[in-house]
């Protein structure tokens, strides 16, 4: 499975990265189209802002399944530093996925902590099995893949799968050895991906294919594709994804295949 991260919580410095409502779901549809298994949204405004608004989700679910069936995954992480009530309302939106924040962490060399209480992660996990919402167990270091292993195993509805993402200041550090470590905590069975934040990005994504992984790439994560050079667009990056999984001998599921593999439905 292929996971296009289309524009991210955060505002990255690229001019490339959707600023308003029609550029997250332009830019959306170009990563289905260019292969991508899943999006992963973080939603706009109209007016440029970053929102869990419900309607902004809607709005965005709509205008995309008008064009693709793409899997449609939104975040529950939302604005870096916006509340928990804030930030769960986008289940309201009733995507097929969602990120589950599986701890807290220093976040970025800033002073700035994101917060996942254990309260928070086990009323998020109850919402998304009473919505039948797959959650995607989004770990930034291995403690939280303890926790994300304990959900899986305990969930009411569909299991779920775990993502590891390295790079962050303040998490785990973008090595081969960070994945090898988490794919074995992943409990037998269970779909589990990686992502590796800025320049470590390709590289980290060949080391989770040849171990059985699956990945994510989009505007959210990568900045530059050169040095110097920004990545222009979610779909660029999706189809360089595409042309590695090819060359290691690992095709890009199908929307269809991605919802067989995760048990969505």
């Amino acid at each position: 499975m292929l996971t296009c991260a289309v524009a991210g919580g955060i505002l990255t410095g690229n001019p490339n990265q959707p600023a308003t409502r029609d550029q997250v779901i332009e830019q959306a549809i170009g990563a289905a189209r260019a292969g991508a298994s899943i999006v992963h949204i973080h939603a706009r405004t109209n007016d440029g802002e970053m929102t869990q608004a419900p309607a902004d989700y809607l709005a965005i679910k709509q205008a995309v399944r008008e064009q693709t069936d793409v899997v449609l995954n939104f975040t529950t992480g939302g604005r870096l530093g916006s509340p928990p009530e804030e930030r769960r309302r986008s289940l309201e939106a009733e995507p097929e996925l969602a990120s589950l924040n599986c701890g807290s962490i220093n976040f970025g060399p800033d002073d700035v902590v994101f917060l996942n209480p254990s309260s928070l992660i086990e009323a998020l996990a109850e919402e998304m099995a009473d919505r039948r919402i797959v959650p995607e167990y989004e770990c930034f270091d291995m403690g939280m893949a303890v926790t994300a292993a304990r959900l899986a195993g305990s969930a009411r509805g569909a299991p779920g799968f775990m993502h590891l993402v390295l790079g962050v200041v303040g998490g785990a550090p973008p090595t081969v050895e960070s994945v090898q470590l988490f794919a074995r905590m992943v409990p037998d069975g269970l779909p589990w991906m990686v992502t590796a934040v800025g320049r470590h990005n390709f590289p980290i994504m060949a080391a989770t294919l040849a171990l059985g992984g699956h990945i994510r790439t989009g505007l959210e994560d990568v900045v530059y594709v050169a040095p110097g050079e920004y990545a222009e667009s979610n779909a660029q990056l999706v189809t360089r994804a595409c042309t590695l999984c090819e060359a290691i001998g690992r095709p890009v599921a199908t929307p269809a295949q991605a919802r067989e593999i995760l048990g969505v439905g």
